[in-house]
């Protein structure tokens, strides 16, 4: 099967597995996925990375929550990504990248990645958060049981952790572009909130 092929079967299992899920994350394709995907290509062509890695990487980076819940899911996402590899009949060496791109792509673990795979797969997921702040408020709001001010808090420490990750990631891999945007984002979500 060709690589195109590979990507856009996956493509569609995700969107299946979103739209099957709770109401919360039926619209995670769309919301966060698809923007992880456009993010890490961005970076994979200025790097020279594996564009099929990155592809399939962002597409089931979340397949663990999805299915399972948040809790451990890059563990439970990882699994189920060489699930749905293998059944594809993907080679072993492309759904162990896959597998690693997931495992290492949390934010809770600020260490940077060695393969250029998995660190830009987590550069691009910190990336996305700031794109959609006011929709991560609602989702936090439902997702933890918050009130809309709660929520609020809980999504700045996101936001300001993930800066602390891409400052730091920004010291290994020429990444200044995603820097100021982020930081840019972030000033503006937070002037914002203080209205």
């Amino acid at each position: 099967m060709r690589d195109e092929e590979v990507v856009e079967k996956v493509r569609k299992k995700v969107i299946e597995i979103c739209k099957n899920s709770n109401d919360f994350l039926k619209d995670n394709y769309n919301i966060h996925i698809r923007i992880v995907e456009d993010l890490v290509l961005k970076l994979g062509k200025k790097f020279n990375a594996d564009l099929k890695i990155l592809q399939l990487s962002a597409l089931l980076h979340d397949i663990g929550r999805i299915k399972y819940g948040d809790e451990g899911h890059e563990k439970t996402g990882a699994k189920e990504a060489e699930k749905i590899l293998r059944d594809l009949g993907e080679r072993e060496d492309t759904i162990e990248k896959v597998k690693e791109c997931i495992l290492l792509h949390r934010h809770s673990d600020p260490t940077i990645p060695e393969s250029i795979e998995a660190k830009l797969l987590k550069i691009a997921d910190a990336w996305s958060h700031f794109y959609i702040p006011l929709e991560l408020v609602a989702a936090f709001s439902k997702m933890f049981d918050k009130s809309a001010r709660e929520a609020v808090k809980l999504v700045s420490e996101k936001l300001r952790r993930d800066l602390d990750f891409l400052r730091k990631a920004s010291t290994q891999i020429e990444i200044e572009e995603v820097l100021e945007d982020c930081e840019r984002c972030y000033n503006s979500f937070i002037s914002l909130i203080r209205i």
